[in-house]
């Protein structure tokens, strides 16, 4: 079925890229004038403060950024859906089907973590977790941030392979075939990820892959 068919009406729906561009500039914006703002005003009340405005100006700026964030993310969309009708799995932003696969044919699935050691807003020693849906050279990739204990709960996370993206010399990996031909699949869709991929939230990601492993049993394994 056609996503811009009036009658389309999805099984199952998520919204995606809760913190997208646009959230991402009104946060910094929002940082930036609010330091300004408060240094100004508080200077008002403390003449020569110096050190102590400066800090005091940043830490409101901090928590003006993390309100504007939530409320951003919450009355701000960005208007990109994960869409499951019809054996049809697409992702569509503005109604604009930007990749889709068909359920009803073999789908093979990726999944793999990695640290987000780079990610300024996620606790250090959190993972990236992240899935692929490949058919015939088209992706469909999900992730989300999750935590050790978190990832351990997740949905298949026994399948999920932990992503190295720098090799040591020597690495067995490297010399398995087998296991050399799956961390290539797994560069191939993590490429893929940094340009399509679709971040959810932690709760949707886990309902995503319930309801896959639910629904596709012919290509989708068991959970347990």
């Amino acid at each position: 079925m056609e996503m811009n068919n009036p009658n389309y009406a999805p099984s199952i729906e998520f919204s995606v890229d809760q913190e997208h561009g646009g959230v991402r500039t009104l946060g910094c914006f929002t940082f930036f004038i609010g330091v300004i703002a408060s240094f100004a005003i508080l200077n008002t009340f403390i003449p020569n403060g110096g050190l102590i405005i400066l800090g005091a100006s940043i830490a409101i700026a901090v928590g003006l950024t993390y309100l504007s964030d939530n409320l951003a993310k919450r009355y701000w969309p960005s208007r990109r859906l994960l869409q499951i009708a019809d054996d049809v799995i697409a992702l569509v932003h503005k109604d604009i089907v930007e990749t889709k696969l068909d359920a009803s044919e073999n789908v093979n699935l990726i999944m793999w973590h990695f640290q987000a050691s780079r990610h300024p807003r996620v606790p250090k020693g959190w993972y990236v977790v992240a899935n692929a849906l490949e058919q015939d050279g088209d992706y469909v990739i999900t992730y989300s941030i999750a935590s050790p204990e978190d990832l351990e709960k997740l949905p298949l996370s026994r399948l999920s392979t932990e992503y190295v993206r720098k090799k040591k010399k020597g690495d067995e990996e490297g010399r398995d075939l087998r296991k050399a031909g799956h961390i290539r699949r797994i560069e191939q869709a993590e490429f893929h990820r940094g340009e399509l991929g679709a971040e959810m939230t932690l709760e949707d990601y886990q309902a995503y892959l319930d309801y896959l492993v639910d629904t596709y049993t012919t290509w989708m394994p068991k959970d347990k």
